[in-house]
């Protein structure tokens, strides 16, 4: 018996000693285990394998593929690491067709440590293409960690096209939700950048990590199993078979499981997805083109490991709010990261679930019973094929991904709950202040132009995305470069310093070239709406005293006819020539017209040697707006570079920019708030800027999520359309989180801040010309335009005589001031020597006399008149209240059109609504009316709009008549044009609308024919 035991432990000695040898001298023991599959291609960047399956496995009638996708820093063996632990050795037994991208060993293949995301993301992208082509069918896209991600995000490039479903396996989503505790996004955002710039010496120069890095970063995040591993394999030795088993699995977590990570991926990966965390915003770009995860309309199911620290349960489920049109589910699994593709859970739980998904999506099975679970008991799953069952020691672990969280974790857990207050005091000494002391600084000859911030902000971030625009992205160098071309055509042309460039165009990046370039070179702008037509353009071309016209295609026609060139000697542009710019067939230009995309030289890179860059300063004319013309043609207000510095830098303070935030800019770029106020401010600002044709109530929301924009401007109705637009499906999952603008009336904010919350409106007041600028920063009262921004000149409410149509001045020949809630006409004194009180006026002279009060409450002084009726409340904020030449009085009182208009459009059917007085015959005042526009499907219910009237207004405010349009004419700033209105009356012969008139003896309002018009207008005589 001694003997028999004896010899027993002598041969396992022998065994064990002979296994260690071998382990030793060879480093493994056996063949490496793979998965039998066929290579079908092998790219650049990756290979496409797809495995063989049992087609007589449960499954094996599913046609549609299952693609795996392996993250970073991990082998694509991650799935099939050995036997007992191998996806794809479950997931073929079953019967289904499995493919897998190969991302290889980046540090073997040339030029693989110069990998970015993109080529990542495009990999896949091509193998979603290929497996759905090979095999005629949609696929099922499956990622792990940072695989999920690229799932995520390829899908989003497609527009889930050729998608089944997205499965990712502890993919984070919101990587601010991804903390060792749970903090304020703000206070998220600022500490991962400041972790981001402490580790960016190293990182910049970074060629790729090494693999051995990363397996050594894992050995340390798990010591002790380390050392269970090893005690492991001791214990083994004796048996072979059982070392045979485990041998895969020691290899892959012993250092061979990991692969380098491209240096210039993982600056990326840091960079957009951790530090901007465009995976939750939106706006992340690939190839050039913006994304977002709102773009996925397939499918997702997400499995969610309830002990992973590195994709935590809050980061993996951010998927719902990024994809709010797909249909979401997610499983929690008791698993770590590892745990989830590798080890019991995933191959009792996880990898069965992903069967029956696929079964039940391409509709041959019941739904997965862990659909929707949140933890707890698991749910009875079918036993895993013979031989597959793993060990019960099967790792837990966590792979190293994030590094800006693995920087910060000790930070974090130190300040646990930080204040908003510290956070905003940061951000406060970080960008509000260098901008609010830049002001302060501004003088005659300070250097600042639109040019000039271009260049800065190319040379300080020439890499970082400046604009987006139609899905398309552009960097700060690439539009600075496009400029320079740009510039050298124009001055090829003979534009010169000094020169007006007028600038017919639709919304689009060449009109921002074109403006930048022109600024410079020291020459004006003329900013041009692309609307316009016959006499009003001829009128704007005049007052504009424009030298030189720059067209789009689609205006070449038009300019030509209005412009009237004449070709000058190349370097004269006293002739005044049309230049056309974008690509189009010169043969479809009218004749006369310079086409100067032939011109541009793709090797120019900086402004032309001879001349002097950017030479513009502050008191330098920079551009030529237009005020709207609602109240006739309109007018070219002067704006100096100080003025449009005082507003973007305004801007950027008031609206918190920071380089994280995108800014929406739907409004048209001729207008002061657009060109001004959204694109200056992203400028100054070093936001990203993202450009729409138009305002479209269809693509809004889409838009905005699109490219992650967090800051929307806005003016007059535009948000009343939003208001009004059917109620959509998740329509509050976005990222904005400020509009910014002015004209919003007080019931529409308040239905934009109930339906599509949590947004601040910032209501500011201003002109294209004025000197005045009052803002609500906090929101906190609803339809307030708030107060006078920080240093703003003095401002006054004086008394306005609507019936006189003049100011109100006293014995001695002084304006006088109006109480405290009373309307008053505002006006703002002008001064040279203070910086926000300059009136620079018009082009015409006598318009800008026509604006200048004298001698208001001092000999001499002078204020600006703004032309609108405000009122201050007893807390200093201002609240508007009309136009002056909109009010009207009637019986002794005066009428708000505004006012009146904002009740009538509470009424039942009524869209939009114009308010104005009209003269009757023999009649002092004037009698109010309104044109209204239906809703559609609508009819005029003259009961309902009687009774809205009757309850909201007093009895002098009741319009008289009302007309019903087909349309109201519109600005293109969703100004309401109403002069032509007011010309025309009452009158049903000069009308052609269906009219209505006050009838009170019926409480409605009634028909208004020929006959009624004149007995009505006998009664009020």
């Amino acid at each position: 018996m001694k003997s028999k035991t004896l010899r027993r432990l002598q041969r396992g000695a022998r065994n064990a000693a002979s296994n260690a040898i071998e382990l030793l001298r060879e480093g493994r023991l056996g063949a490496p285990y793979r998965a039998p599959f066929d290579r079908v291609t092998q790219g650049r960047h990756h290979g496409l394998r797809r495995y063989h399956r049992d087609p007589d496995g449960p499954l094996g009638a599913v046609a549609q593929p299952l693609v795996l996708v392996p993250p970073l820093m991990v082998t694509s063996e991650i799935y099939d690491i050995s036997p007992e632990l191998s996806a794809v050795t479950t997931m073929t037994a079953l019967g289904l067709d499995v493919w897998l991208v190969d991302f290889g060993a980046p540090e073997a293949a040339e030029g693989g440590l110069a990998r970015t995301l993109d080529d990542h993301v495009l990999a896949v992208d091509a193998a979603i293409a290929e497996v759905a082509a090979a095999t005629g069918h949609p696929v099922h896209l499956a990622g792990y960690s940072q695989g999920g991600m690229f799932v995520y995000q390829a899908a989003a490039y497609r527009r889930a096209r050729d998608i089944a479903s997205v499965v990712t396996f502890g993919a984070p989503v919101d990587i601010h939700r991804n903390l060792p505790v749970k903090v304020h996004d703000s206070l998220a955002e600022r500490l991962i950048r400041v972790a981001r710039k402490a580790v960016s010496g190293p990182l910049d120069e970074l060629e790729g990590l090494p693999g051995v890095l990363t397996a050594a970063g894992f050995k340390l995040l798990s010591p002790r199993q380390e050392v269970k591993q090893l005690v492991g394999l001791l214990g083994l030795l004796p048996d072979r078979e059982a070392l045979e088993r485990r041998e895969p699995k020691r290899r892959f977590l012993g250092g061979e499981g990991f692969v380098a990570w491209p240096g210039p991926a993982f600056r990326q990966f840091v960079d957009a997805m951790v530090v901007e965390n465009r995976m939750a915003s939106g706006g992340f770009v690939v190839a050039g083109r913006t994304v977002s995860l709102a773009d996925i309309t397939c499918p997702v199911l997400a499995f969610v490991g309830e002990r992973d620290d590195l994709a935590r349960p809050a980061s993996v489920r951010a998927i719902r709010k990024a994809a709010p049109a797909a249909e979401v589910h997610d499983v929690a699994i008791d698993a770590g990261h590892f745990g989830l593709v590798v080890g019991s859970k995933a191959m009792t739980e996880v990898w069965p679930c992903v069967a029956d998904w696929i079964a039940w999506k391409a509709g041959q099975g019941d739904p997965p019973a862990l659909l929707g679970r949140a933890g707890g008991p698991a749910a009875p799953l079918p036993a895993p094929p013979p031989g597959l069952a793993p060990p019960d020691d099967a790792p837990k672990t966590q792979l190293l991904y994030d590094l800006a969280t693995s920087v910060v974790d000790g930070l974090w857990h130190r300040l646990g709950d930080v204040s908003l207050e510290v956070a905003g005091l940061v951000d406060g000494l970080r960008y509000q202040l260098p901008r609010l002391a830049r002001l302060e600084s501004l003088h005659d000859g300070s250097r600042v132009s639109i040019g000039r911030a271009l260049a800065e902000q190319a040379e300080a971030i020439p890499d970082a995305t400046f604009f987006l625009w139609q899905g398309r992205a552009y960097t700060w160098a690439e539009a600075d470069r496009r400029v320079n071309q740009v510039l050298a055509a124009l001055v090829g042309q003979g534009v010169r310093r000094g020169h007006h460039v007028g600038v017919l165009m639709d919304n689009g990046p060449d009109f921002l070239t074109v403006v930048a370039a022109v600024s410079r070179l020291g020459a004006v702008s003329v900013l041009l709406n692309a609307g316009m037509r016959g006499r009003s353009l001829a009128h704007a071309l005049a007052a504009g005293e424009v030298d030189v016209l720059v067209v789009d295609p689609a205006h070449a026609e038009v300019a030509a006819d209005a412009f009237a060139p004449t070709r000058a000697p190349t370097g004269d542009a006293s002739g005044r020539a049309v230049l056309a710019l974008g690509a189009t067939d010169h043969a479809l230009l009218p004749e006369g017209v310079v086409h100067l995309d032939p011109l541009l030289d793709p090797t120019v890179t900086a402004p032309p040697a001879d001349l002097p860059a950017n030479p513009g300063r502050a008191r330098d004319l920079a551009l030529l707006l237009f005020t709207s013309g609602t109240t006739g043609l309109p007018k070219a207000a002067r704006i100096t570079n100080r003025r449009w510095a005082l507003a973007a830098l305004g801007s950027a303070a008031a609206c918190g920019l920071t380089p994280r935030d995108t800014v929406y800019c739907c409004l048209p770029l001729h207008h002061a708030t657009g060109i001004l106020v959204a694109v200056g401010g992203a400028l100054v600002g070093g936001a990203r800027l993202a450009l729409a044709p138009r305002f479209s109530q269809s693509t809004f929301w889409n838009d905005v999520r699109r490219y992650g924009a967090t800051v929307v401007f806005y003016v007059g109705e535009l948000c009343r359309y939003l208001v009004a637009s059917p109620v959509a499906p998740n329509e509050h999952v976005h990222p904005a989180r400020l509009f910014v603008g002015n004209g919003m009336r007080p019931q529409v904010w308040q239905r934009l801040l109930e339906r599509f919350g949590p947004v601040r409106v910032l209501e500011f007041y201003g002109s294209t010309e004025g000197n005045v600028a009052l803002a609500n920063l906090t929101g906190d009262k609803v339809g307030s335009v708030g107060r006078a921004v920080l240093g703003a000149t003095e401002l006054a409410l004086v008394r306005y005589d609507v019936a006189e149509e003049r100011y109100v001045r006293d014995g001695d020949g002084r304006l006088t001031p109006v109480a405290t809630g009373q309307p008053g006409a505002l006006i703002a004194r002008i001064s040279d020597v203070h910086p926000l009180a300059r009136f620079d006026g018009y082009t015409d002279e006598r318009a800008t006399d026509a604006k200048v009060l004298r001698d208001v409450f001092a000999p001499g002084d002078a204020w600006f008149a703004t032309g609108d009726l405000l009122r201050q409340d007893a807390d200093g904020d201002y609240w508007f209240v009309d136009r002056i030449g909109d009010t009207f009085r009637w019986k002794g009182e005066n009428v708000s059109t505004d006012e009146v208009a904002e009740v009538l459009m509470h009424a039942p059917g009524i869209a939009l609504a114009a308010v104005y007085g009209v003269a009757l015959p023999g009649r002092e005042g004037r009698a109010g009316m309104a044109a209204v526009q239906l809703t559609p499907g609508a009819s005029f219910d003259g009961e309902a709009v009687f009774r809205a009237v009757q309850r909201d207004l007093f009895p002098a405010a009741r319009p008289r008549f009302v007309r019903v349009v087909e349309a109201l004419e519109t600005t293109d700033s969703l100004k309401v044009v109403k002069h032509h209105l007011q010309a025309e009356g009452a009158d049903p012969g000069r009308t052609g609308d269906a009219l209505y008139w006050l009838d009170e003896a019926a409480e409605r309002y009634s028909p208004l024919d020929m006959d009624g018009y004149a007995r009505l207008v006998e009664s009020e005589r």
